[in-house]
């Protein structure tokens, strides 16, 4: 009876091993594609959504443009972790935010103005060991925003805003993505118009591939990037400014100028 029950006990916390084995596959995001992958299998940065430009995920929720899920759910969206989508009732005032809520931008501007968004850092589990990193990025597109515009003024979001709130910003908006690997990186800057405008991606250190170049608004911008080669994190800001010009450009047009 002794040995019954032994071998009852090790196949249940073989059973158990399994399972929190299969967990911590699912919660990590998709990691960067490797330059040479074949096409279709290639697995490309990911931060959530599961759709990209047309598909379920994003972080529109149901007050976006394009999907069903994402970081919307603070101000309007339907899903998310932690939202009410199945019943279709709203998170009441008083619950917990999610980690997708929380990126909601708690200001939408200023007429004439620009925002700064926190940078995407991508993937989340690199988030803690970048986040020096992202502040000095950010810091650095503030500096491209003022001389593009000068006299502008600019709303510095604070981390970890980096969409504006539902209904848009009130004016247009610059972003970034960074993801890292090892010592390597690549940045691409995220710049809209005024509104729920879409997104434009333009890389501006490293090298990528986009299946698009735009995506609808507050959808993932990740899901339309693969990364071909990643530069020297140390070299990440003179290749910035080396490349300066069109990022400084696109600014501009967003601003209607």
């Amino acid at each position: 009876m002794l040995r019954l029950s032994s071998s009852i006990l090790l196949l249940v916390l073989a059973g158990c091993m399994v399972r929190l084995g299969d967990s911590a596959q699912s919660e990590g995001s998709a990691p960067p594609a490797e330059k040479g992958a074949q096409p279709g299998t290639e697995p490309v940065l990911g931060g959530g959504g599961e759709g990209g430009a047309g598909g379920a995920g994003g972080e529109s929720g149901a007050g976006g443009a394009g999907g069903a899920g994402g970081e919307g759910a603070a101000d309007g969206g339907a899903s998310g972790p932690g939202a009410q989508a199945a019943s279709g009732a709203p998170v009441s005032a008083g619950a917990p935010e999610t980690i997708e809520e929380k990126h909601v931008s708690r200001s939408a501007g200023v007429e004439g103005g620009v925002t700064v968004f926190w940078p995407r850092i991508i993937p989340r589990e690199i988030v803690d060991a970048n986040r020096d990193l992202g502040a000095a990025l950010q810091r650095h597109v503030r500096g491209v925003v003022e001389r593009a515009l000068p006299g502008r003024p600019i709303d510095f979001r604070p981390e970890p805003e980096r969409v504006c709130p539902k209904g848009g910003c009130k004016g247009p908006t610059v972003g970034l993505l960074l993801s890292r690997r090892d010592q390597g990186c690549i940045v691409l800057a995220l710049i809209s118009k005024p509104g729920e405008a879409p997104t434009k991606i333009l890389p501006w250190a490293g090298s990528v591939t986009l299946r698009a170049d735009m995506v609808p608004f507050r959808e993932y911008p990740e899901q339309m990037i693969t990364v071909a080669d990643y530069i020297p994190c140390s070299s990440l800001l003179t290749t910035m400014d080396r490349n300066e010009a069109a990022i400084a450009a696109e600014i501009k047009r967003a601003a209607g100028l």
